[in-house]
């Protein structure tokens, strides 16, 4: 018995497109288990990328003003490394600080909580009979939380040798004389060259307006958060300032998280009341100020990225990649969305992940 071959033009087209996106598929799958086995390279190598966006276009204009490469480079590292590190010294300063304080907060919550369900006056007997045999000590055990805490915080040993990484990295990317975007444009033809220049260029050139809107915002933002903890006389200001800057890069979560820690603090600290109130509103206030009226101002065009891009990015990448994968979710999408526009078979998927 012969087997039957489609013989149609339109099935021949029907079974290729049904191959192509089985291939697709495949390779997706593929190097997205890649990009998870592998993200300890690939993380400080995607850090040092978006550094190299950053800082590529200071470095050229320093290097027209006829200034030694090999002092910008040392000069350009040398000022990433002291920030990073104060930055990072900072932080786990703070955090330990913050583990070795939470004993005394534990304290307060729990019996805060006491006082608040028993002020409820709940009717139901099986609910008092409920709240009546928690143990309030087990859920809110210091040793517990404090564990947790180092654990998530890793230590400042890993920071520094991961850092030296990045650092590495970004050496070699801003030491090279001839870009390897250069050397692969000359093996092309002059259209196709021009092509891969323009698209590097737009990428380089969006994801540096990107992070440099962001970082200034940043700032801003993690010094009004700290004036608005030192007037309120909140604990944890400079920690909590940090975690304000650095959460900050993450859309629609980093703000709501950096606001919600030093609400709780202050809560901890004075109860519901009054002080409470204000100190989480001008918090509040303050972060919606500037996430959504001044740095959209600031921002412009930005990333042309749908919100609902920028969600299941977030999704996706702090699940690949954890913290971190949230922090570059952003800048990478818009990476992904740049080379679709250059692909005419891939221009219905940038416009659908355009906020335009």
């Amino acid at each position: 018995m012969r087997t039957k071959y489609p013989t149609t033009c339109e099935e021949r087209r029907r079974g290729v497109w049904l191959l192509k996106t089985a291939l697709v598929f495949i390779v997706a799958v593929f190097i997205v288990v890649v990009l998870r086995e592998l993200r300890t390279i690939f993380i400080p190598f995607f850090i040092a990328l978006f550094l190299y966006f950053m800082l590529s276009q200071g470095v050229r204009r320093l290097q027209r003003w006829r200034l030694p490469k090999t002092l910008i480079m040392i000069g350009v590292l040398a000022a990433i490394f002291v920030c990073l590190y104060l930055c990072g010294l900072l932080f786990f300063t703070g955090a330990s600080s913050f583990i070795d304080h939470f004993p005394a907060y534990s304290e307060k919550v729990t019996q805060l909580l006491k006082n608040t369900l028993a002020n409820l006056k709940l009717p139901l007997i099986d609910v008092k009979q409920y709240i009546a045999g928690i143990d309030w000590d087990n859920i809110f055990n210091p040793s517990q939380i404090t564990a947790l805490v180092s654990a998530s915080m890793g230590n400042f040993t890993s920071f520094i040798g991961n850092l030296l990484l990045v650092l590495l990295l970004l050496l070699f990317m801003l030491g090279e004389k001839v870009s390897m975007v250069t050397r692969v444009a000359r093996t092309l033809s002059e259209e196709r060259a021009e092509e891969l220049q323009n698209l590097v260029a737009t990428i380089e050139a969006r994801i540096h307006h990107y992070l440099f809107i962001k970082t200034v915002m940043s700032a801003a933002t993690a010094a009004l958060a700290a004036l608005i903890l030192l007037v309120g006389r909140v604990d944890f200001v400079i920690f909590t300032a940090l975690l304000v800057f650095f959460l900050n890069y993450i859309p629609t979560f980093g703000s709501l998280f950096s606001t919600l820690f030093p609400a709780l603090i202050a809560f901890f600290k004075f109860g519901f009341g009054p002080h409470f109130i204000l100190v989480t509103a001008a918090l509040m206030v303050m972060q919606f100020v500037m996430g959504n009226v001044l740095e959209p101002q600031v921002m412009g065009r930005g990333l042309n990225l749908s919100p609902i891009v920028i969600l299941v990015a977030l999704i996706f990448w702090g699940w690949l990649w954890g913290v971190v994968g949230m922090f570059l979710a952003v800048p990478v999408t818009s990476a992904i969305q740049i080379v679709c526009e250059s692909v005419p078979a891939l221009k219905p998927l940038a416009a659908a992940m355009s906020s335009e």
